[in-house]
Parts: structure tokens; sequence; C-alpha cells
């Protein structure tokens, strides 16, 4: 189970990898809102890349202080895409989004404050906002559903993610196998997401 964690886990970075560069070339052709799916895979790299730098070069035992900026920024990405997307008044454009931010703050002076479950509801609000754009874009015409695949995963992903994030407590409890067994299929469901954007970016033309 430790080839298969670590196997997936490497094929995930892949993904994003292709997947923010897929969305880098075509920038130009995207609208303003859909701009927001770019920046959420370069963040997204960005903190995967710190982490590995981290632990693979510069040998740090824990990486708990990235934690919580992947968290915070994620939820302020994506909440303020959905929200556009959704056309929400712009106290909400902004409210939401802010609560990423403002948690990054609290989590300075907070020091038994559990980012698990800080985790979960982000993750929460992130598919439901998910799924109310997959039913707006469902009712659309195609044209108009150009990242349709890719909110649907988005929603999948953040949904089952929630569900793995409620079990993390327990994982110290868990036999290792049965750990990594967990947070590989954790990592497929990222491959797949990332491959719905590779999907999503390649199928543009205008």
């Amino acid at each position: 189970m430790e080839l298969f964690f670590f196997t997936t886990i490497y094929l995930s970075y892949f993904f994003l990898f292709v997947a923010m560069i897929c969305g880098i070339v075509k920038f130009k052709k995207l609208r303003d809102t859909e701009k927001w799916y770019t920046y959420y895979l370069i963040y997204t790299f960005l903190i995967e890349g710190a982490v590995t730098v981290s632990v693979d070069f510069l040998h740090a035992t824990a990486t708990d202080h990235i934690y919580p900026f992947y968290i915070g920024g994620v939820f302020f990405i994506l909440t303020f895409l959905y929200l556009k997307k959704l056309n929400f008044q712009k106290i909400w454009l902004y409210l939401m989004p802010v609560l990423g931010l403002v948690y990054l703050v609290a989590q300075l002076f907070l020091n038994d404050l559990n980012h698990d479950y800080v985790k979960v509801i982000s993750n929460i609000i992130i598919f439901g906002f998910a799924g109310l754009a997959l039913l707006q874009e469902i009712r659309k015409t195609e044209s108009d559903n150009r990242f349709l695949l890719a909110d649907a995963f988005i929603f999948l992903y953040y949904a089952v993610s929630a569900f793995i994030f409620i079990l993390h407590n327990k994982l110290g409890n868990m036999l290792i196998s049965h750990a990594y067994l967990v947070w590989g299929i954790n990592n497929i469901l990222t491959c797949v997401l990332y491959s719905s954007f590779i999907y999503t970016f390649l199928r543009l033309k205008k």
C-alpha cells in the first residue's frame, strides 16, 4: 500500500502540473470568471511544491505551518469563483472569500485550532457552491457549459474529501496500510479532478 500511495501522489502532482500549464497556455481564451480556475491550479501547485521541497529537499519532519495556507487560500479562490458564477450580490462576493483570510490570521493566534474541522467545513461550503453552479450550468446552452465537467469533478472531489477528512483524526489509530489506502484513493480523485481540467482546457476553442 505504501507503493500505491506514493505512486498516486506523484501522479497527482504530474496531472496538476500539466493542468496548470494548460491553464496558463489557454489563459487569454478564458473569460474573467474562468481565469480563477487557473489561479486555483497555480496556487495548489505552489502549495504542493512547497510541501514537496520541505520534505524531500529540506528534510522537514512536519509541514503543519503550510496546511492552513492551503485551506484558506483554496477556500478564498473557489468561493470567489463560484459566487461570481452564481451572480451573488457583491457583499457575498467579498464576505465569503474573506473568511478564508480571517482563518489564516486567526490560526496565528489560536494554537488549539483544529485545522481538520476547518477543512471539512470549507470543503462542505465549496461543494455546496459547486453543486449550485452545476444546476445553473445545466440549464444553460452547451456553449456556456465550458467548465461543466470541471465543476462536476470539483463537486465530487470536495464532497468525498470532506468525508475523508472526517476520518482524518482516526487515521492515527488505523493500520498504516489502511491509511495509505485511504489517502491513495484521495490522490486518485485529485488525478481525475486535474484530468478534467486538462480535458476542458484542451477543448476550448474561443
